[in-house]
């Protein structure tokens, strides 16, 4: 029989020799593959090359290792956008190592299944005794799934949950700014697409935190979604009703939010 796989990420300098946390992984009977974060930053758009490995259903531990200053919300966002990302129903066991003293990173309710270690020499062999219970979906508040590509980008896929329909909407994100946006079929990144009454750019405030948002009156049912190719790291998402007149955000139109970090 095969040995479960383990995705380590070190966060911190690069090591010659094997680190402990990949030791201690291939001691609790892990495959273990070990990469270290910072060679793929240096890379543009590196980190997205991660999703097609996390999506192998045989990765059962995603594992970053590092001081507790190195888990910045840069680096929770990407975590957010690969986990979005995967096509498997379930994500892999994701456990954070803390090598060092330090606050505990705090999680939105997405990433709420990230267990938290604090450099013992037990964390690999809980997760080895973990890999058998059963685990649950993320939870979504509405239809939401990300595509990540090195060669076309980050683009967040949203659209309505079950039993509702949008009458046109606008989708932003505070974080990023919105590059371009679409609406097509659920499943891939629409080649073209036809808009009605398109705004892109849109920009403003949401409390004190400047946000960048598209709209269109596209109607969206259970089999469309808008598309948003995004820059940055992306925080929050929302989705509101299409802006008329002098509308703003924070009045009595619906709001569908989402915390990635």
């Amino acid at each position: 029989m095969p040995l479960p796989k383990a995705l380590l990420c070190v966060l911190g300098p690069q090591a010659t020799n094997e680190t402990p946390e990949e030791s201690q992984l291939r001691a609790s009977g892990f495959a273990t593959a070990t990469i270290f974060w910072q060679e793929v930053e240096a890379q543009t758009r590196g980190w997205m090359q991660l999703l097609p490995v996390l999506d192998d259903e045989a990765v059962l531990a995603w594992v970053f290792a590092g001081h507790p200053a190195d888990f910045t919300d840069g680096l929770l966002s990407r975590i957010s956008m690969l986990t979005l990302g995967l096509k498997r129903q379930t994500p892999p066991m994701t456990a954070f190592v803390l090598t060092g003293s330090g606050g505990e990173p705090a999680f939105p309710a997405l990433l709420a299944h990230i267990r938290v270690f604090y450099g013992n020499t037990t964390f690999a062999a809980k997760l080895a005794a973990a890999r058998v219970k059963p685990r649950q979906p993320l939870p979504r508040p509405f239809h939401i799934t990300a595509h990540v590509d090195p060669l076309v980008g980050q683009w967040l896929e949203v659209g309505p949950p079950p039993g509702d329909v949008w009458q046109g909407f606008m989708a932003g994100v505070t974080g990023a700014e919105v590059e371009a946006f679409g609406v097509g079929s659920r499943g891939a990144v629409p080649q073209k697409a036809t808009l009605h009454y398109p705004l892109c750019g849109i920009k403003g405030d949401w409390g004190d935190v400047p946000f960048s948002a598209c709209a269109a009156k596209n109607e969206i049912g259970r089999d469309a979604a808008c598309y948003m190719r995004v820059d940055g790291s992306p925080k929050t998402l929302f989705i509101t009703d299409y802006p008329e007149d002098e509308k703003k955000i924070g009045s009595d139109r619906k709001m569908l939010t989402l915390e990635l970090f």
